[in-house]
């Protein structure tokens, strides 16, 4: 039996209690119709979801339809084939999630063109919503092109963008999973940013929620900042097997990256230039700087490094050197930390057990005033086992 637009409401939780209350002398139906008049299932304009037919003309009649009332667009479970689907202000883009890290499920948007700039554009899309999606994209397209594309190619919005990404997978695409230019105010949470040819998630901006996500087997970063990122709350992510870094931060501020596991990826875990007021504490780095030689560190693989900062605290964290999945490839890293023009900065208190396979740190030197590193301590991991330092 299909849902009616009242289950579906009611299920996803988008009617709040006050809107069940109602006003006394407004009848059920009357309430009830009310409510779903602002929802707007992609398959009443049409819309195929068969994997077959182009549907973006029938989807952005649903977005716009949606736009003008600020209400929700529906996909059910299917394929859709689309591209450069235009999202509007304080609407919501909603599918049941059943995605998982393997295989297809859900509603798939999958894009069709190979010159599209993105899937999903939300350049204007003040408090847009993407719940629940499973996007699909060209990993070998000659152009770049996004999942979801914010795109303030010359200035800041006028006010908070205020987007929310929550419980969606973002796959394949050739340019960047996510890519925010110019963002103020986002949320991500409880996805997956996966094989992507970019970044899984690349801003240019800042004030933002980054948590509970998988940053996994991207082509560049997994989560990269473009000239600047700042005051982002970067939290309980998994961020792996990533051919850039897993977490490339540079020239912002106010980052505070906690509970986080960094694995496997390419180069550093965690890549820090020219930030300021930043705290990174309580994360693990496994086996991180498996094939640096495209990155700056180049030869010598690192958990972690850090240049030309100030202001900031990595403190109790825990690393691990290793080898790819099954006892193959080669140990990495290197070297635990690499560190060069730190000021006002503070690295104690970490763990590097079975840390690093040559040296716990390379210092390159030229510090300011009051930087301590202090109290870490670890030994360096060998295909037998660990050694004590020296």
């Amino acid at each position: 039996m299909e849902m009616t637009k009242r289950d579906f409401i009611r299920g996803t939780g988008i009617l709040s209690m006050a809107s069940l209350a109602g006003a006394t002398s407004a009848s059920a139906a009357q309430r009830a119709g009310a409510q779903s008049s602002s929802v707007f299932n992609v398959r009443d304009f049409d819309a195929k979801g068969d994997g077959k037919t182009p549907d973006s003309d029938a989807i952005q009649k649903a977005l716009d339809a949606a736009g003008a009332v600020s209400g929700t667009v529906y996909f059910p479970a299917g394929r859709y084939l689309c591209h450069d689907l235009k999202v509007h202000p304080h609407t919501t883009v909603l599918a049941e999630p059943q995605w998982g890290y393997r295989g297809e499920a859900g509603a798939m948007l999958l894009l069709d063109s190979e010159e599209a700039d993105c899937l999903l554009n939300i350049t204007g899309a003040f408090g847009v919503h993407l719940r629940g999606l499973f996007l699909q994209g060209r990993r070998n397209a000659q152009k770049a092109i996004h999942g979801v594309f914010l795109n303030n190619a010359e200035k800041y919005s006028p006010k908070e963008d205020a987007i929310v990404i929550d419980d969606c997978k973002i796959q394949g695409f050739s340019g960047h999973g996510v890519n925010l230019l110019r963002i103020w105010l986002f949320i991500i949470r409880h996805s997956i940013m996966q094989g992507n040819k970019g970044c899984g998630v690349q801003i240019t901006g800042w004030d933002g929620f980054v948590t509970d996500n998988q940053f996994s087997g991207n082509g560049s970063h997994g989560f990269g900042c473009d000239s600047v990122g700042a005051t982002v709350m970067f939290t309980a992510n998994r961020v792996e097997w990533n051919r850039g870094y897993g977490l490339y931060l540079c020239s912002g501020d106010a980052w505070n990256v906690t509970g986080n596991c960094f694995d496997r990826n390419w180069g550093a875990g965690i890549c820090a230039m020219k930030m300021r007021t930043a705290t990174i504490t309580g994360n693990v780095f496994r086996r991180c700087g498996k094939d640096s030689n495209l990155l700056a560190e180049g030869e010598r693989s690192c958990q972690v490094r850090l240049e030309e900062c100030s202001g900031l605290t990595f403190v109790a964290n825990t690393c691990a050197a290793g080898r790819d999945d099954g006892g193959q490839g080669k140990y990495t890293p290197q070297v635990g930390f690499i560190l060069r023009k730190l000021s006002h900065s503070v690295i104690a208190n970490n763990a590097l057990y079975r840390g690093f396979m040559d040296q716990m740190v390379v210092d390159l030197g030229d510090h300011g005033e009051d930087y301590v590193f202090a109290n870490n301590v670890g030994c360096p991991m060998t295909a037998t086992g660990p050694r004590p330092s020296q």
